[in-house]
């Protein structure tokens, strides 16, 4: 039987080993973590079913907690999918937090007419963790997405228009004309550029859904420096939500496709990420408690009301709150 007693002369061979284990240990978990990047498209995991009509709109507080829209409510959800309603809206839409602890969420209002007219009843509501409910933009016809800026204004689509609106110190503005039907909005890492989801186009006498997202450069201030162009196509129609990922790639949702695409600005590559997702609409990555390599997506589809996860191996951009 071998002592335990240490020699001087053996010494270097223990620290070698010690440097060789080290080394292996360093090498297993790089492969460990490489291996964490999922094999493309993955296959969408059901985080919530319970929702019993549709889900749209999905984001996280200051504080790491997930608020989804669904069933003409907002909900708050735990990391187990547990939810509990906070407050009754007439259409749930878009949402992004806003400040440490509340939320913005779109709402069509009674009317929804599509293109201006006598439904200027929407409105951007600001909702605390406890449902209490507070206006904070009107005079919107129908606002779909919400996206907040570094300077803490913030940009809604209106979706049956032409119209991205601009709030700022409480005035409601019109940002930009220049695309139709807007829908989901992600800024660029470097806040150099605004993308945006089209995700209607008219063929008279009917809409079908659109394929593009546009990128419009921006000012200092965010202001639209000049019309946007289109960054890229899906070659499937109707496309809606938007979100960055922390190496600026665009993740969009393919509504009518039932597809999340990632789009890398670097290379102009679109990549299929997951499939077999009917109505997929709004996009959120973790946060909080949540697996921060995953994006949770909502179902806009009738009947639907499911939220997904979908593991994508990188973090979120930087969100402003």
């Amino acid at each position: 039987m071998l002592g335990s007693a240490v020699t001087d002369d053996m010494r270097p061979t223990r620290t070698l080993f010690a440097l060789m284990f080290s080394g292996l240990s360093l090498f297993s978990a790089l492969a460990k973590s490489s291996s964490q990047v999922p094999a493309f498209p993955v296959r969408p995991e059901v985080f919530i079913g319970s929702f019993k009509v549709a889900s749209e709109g999905i984001t996280f507080n200051g504080e790491g907690t997930m608020f989804v829209g669904a069933d003409s409510a907002v909900w708050i959800v735990s990391e187990r999918g547990d939810t509990r309603k906070i407050a009754d809206v007439d259409t749930h839409l878009g949402q992004a937090g806003i400040g440490a602890r509340d939320i913005l969420a779109a709402d069509f209002g009674p009317k929804n007419v599509f293109r201006d007219g006598d439904n200027n009843d929407g409105i951007v509501w600001r909702i605390t963790p406890d449902g209490q409910k507070t206006v904070t933009a009107s005079g919107i016809a129908d606002p779909n997405a919400v996206l907040v800026l570094p300077d803490r204004s913030f940009l809604v689509s209106d979706d049956g228009t032409d119209k991205i609106y601009r709030v700022k110190d409480g005035k409601v503005t019109v940002w930009s004309r220049g695309v139709e039907y807007p829908n989901g909005m992600a800024l660029s890492l470097d806040n150099s550029h605004l993308y945006v989801a089209q995700i209607f186009k008219a063929i008279s006498p009917r809409m079908i859904g659109d394929d593009r997202t546009w990128a419009f450069r921006l000012t200092s201030d965010f202001e639209p420096a000049g019309p946007p162009t289109v960054a890229f196509g899906t070659t499937e129609g109707g496309v809606d939500g938007l979100v960055a990922d922390e190496q600026g790639r665009i993740y969009v949702a393919d509504n009518g496709a039932g597809k999340i695409r990632r789009f890398d600005p670097r290379n102009g590559q679109v990549e299929l990420i997951a499939e077999g997702m009917p109505g997929v609409a709004s996009l959120v990555f973790g946060e909080g408690k949540f697996d921060r390599h995953s994006i949770y997506a909502t179902s806009a589809r009738a009947g639907g009301g499911k939220v997904w996860k979908v593991p994508v191996g990188a973090r979120g951009a930087p969100v402003y709150r």
